[in-house]
């Protein structure tokens, strides 16, 4: 099934039929990441079939004109009955190309679609680590320059995908009234705003420093912490909101739950806080920005810290603690003035415009695709034999410790995985193009 070109015609002017196989359509930054961009494709004359789970993200699929086939890609256990949905689908559609995002749906289409039929492939990993099992042969990307460096030596090639955002339908004055009525906010307040995947891995231990923080700055100004998604975490957050809330005598913290169409959250904040896609996006409005990672790390983004964020993805590993009193000084910082809150929005705008815009990415993306066309060479028999072994070991290892209770969730993501990538200094060859 590898494509052929038509003498006379060339790649890049192509047709492509692209089968995107997702791990689950719901709200989160890598499904969404998915979506995007296969929606462009769409719109530049590709025919795309989106293969994943049912979840909100399949009403904007619908609503943008691109096919959504549904199979469960999200779990392991039921890998058989994926394996031969996937079969299907690629048999009836006849993609030119699989592109495979996160762990399972890599390896049923490495194991299905492309060993049997041959069919070219590639696949995108945005956890903050990639695992060693995951098949060397197969064209990867990452989605920050930290860890494609960590990535260990493989046969096929590694790009740098960083996580693109929408520039165009979100905007600095996207209309914002109708949020800050919503949660009741008065007219002089000043609004922190996270919209966030409330996980309890990567996520909850900041979203906590959060409230504990908005408590403390709150004696000094009119400000709330308003948290927008949902999650595991999501009862422990609105008990330690509840309880802020009574020991201020105010509602400091809202939590309003998951908002499929988040826009006007970010329109209607004064500064946002968050991490990777979440932070691009407050980008495109023109938010001022603090960025949330691990073990107490928290920094604001400005022309100072750009290089570490560009280098490392908008992340950090703070040196331990939670954080609290740095974040504290921080939002004193950017809630007592409003010139600075207006330099950093300036900046951060045109810095995801310049590099991390939709419209950017698509065009590299599809660049990808082509590369991956021409260089295609069906992955070697030992290959599969060694993906299968290691894969096998994983689960077997995995099992045992679920059974102790000393499983960790979300393992690929954890600190303890990157922190070596993370706490590392950006090397000097590292020099990006200057924000314009």
């Amino acid at each position: 099934m590898k494509p052929t070109t038509p003498e006379g015609d060339s790649q890049a002017s192509r047709r492509r039929r692209i089968l995107v196989a997702v791990h689950q359509l719901d709200l989160g930054g890598s499904q969404m990441n998915a979506v995007d961009l296969a929606c462009e494709a769409a719109d530049r004359g590709h025919d795309v079939m989106v293969a994943g789970p049912d979840g909100p993200l399949v009403d904007v699929l619908r609503e943008r004109g691109v096919r959504h086939m549904h199979i469960q890609l999200d779990n392991m256990d039921r890998a058989a009955p994926s394996y031969r949905r996937l079969a299907e689908l690629t048999r009836m559609f006849r993609p030119d190309i699989v592109h495979a995002y996160e762990l399972t749906p890599a390896l049923l289409a490495f194991f299905g679609p492309h060993r049997s039929d041959r069919v070219p492939m590639t696949m995108t990993i945005n956890s903050m680590s990639v695992p060693d099992f995951m098949p060397g042969s197969v064209p990867l990307q990452v989605c920050n320059p930290v860890i494609a460096a960590s990535v260990r030596p493989r046969s096929g090639p590694v790009g740098v995908l960083e996580i693109p955002t929408d520039c165009v339908g979100q905007y600095p004055d996207f209309p914002s009234d109708g949020f800050r009525a919503e949660i009741g906010a008065a007219d002089n307040e000043l609004l922190v705003v996270v919209v966030s995947r409330f996980a309890r891995v990567l996520k909850q231990q900041g979203l906590e420093t959060a409230i504990r923080a908005a408590g403390r700055v709150a004696a000094r100004h009119p400000v709330r912490l308003v948290l927008v998604g949902d999650g595991p975490a999501m009862p422990d957050l609105r008990a330690l909101a509840d309880e802020t809330n009574a020991r201020v005598g105010r509602e400091v913290v809202v939590l309003t739950g998951m908002r499929p169409d988040p826009r006007s959250a970010y329109a209607a904040a004064d500064v946002v806080l968050g991490m990777g896609g979440s932070l691009l996006r407050a980008m495109a409005f023109g938010k001022p920005c603090v960025v949330q990672g691990e073990h107490g790390f928290f920094r604001i983004l400005d022309a100072g810290s750009a290089r570490e964020f560009r280098w490392r993805g908008f992340y950090g590993i703070g040196g331990g603690g939670t954080g609290e009193d740095t974040l504290v000084q921080l939002l004193d910082r950017l809630l007592g003035d409003e010139s600075l809150r207006k330099e950093n929005a300036d900046f951060a705008l045109a810095l995801v415009r310049q590099f991390y815009s939709l419209e950017h990415a698509i065009e590299l993306q599809l660049d990808w695709y082509e590369r991956v066309l021409a260089e295609f060479r069906p992955s070697p028999p030992l290959e599969f034999a060694r993906t299968a072994t290691a894969v096998s070991a994983w689960i077997a290892d995995r099992a045992v410790k679920r059974r102790r209770g000393i499983a960790q969730e979300d393992y690929f993501n954890s600190a303890e995985r990157i922190q070596s990538g993370f706490v590392s200094g950006i090397p000097d060859w590292f020099d990006p193009e200057p924000v314009r």
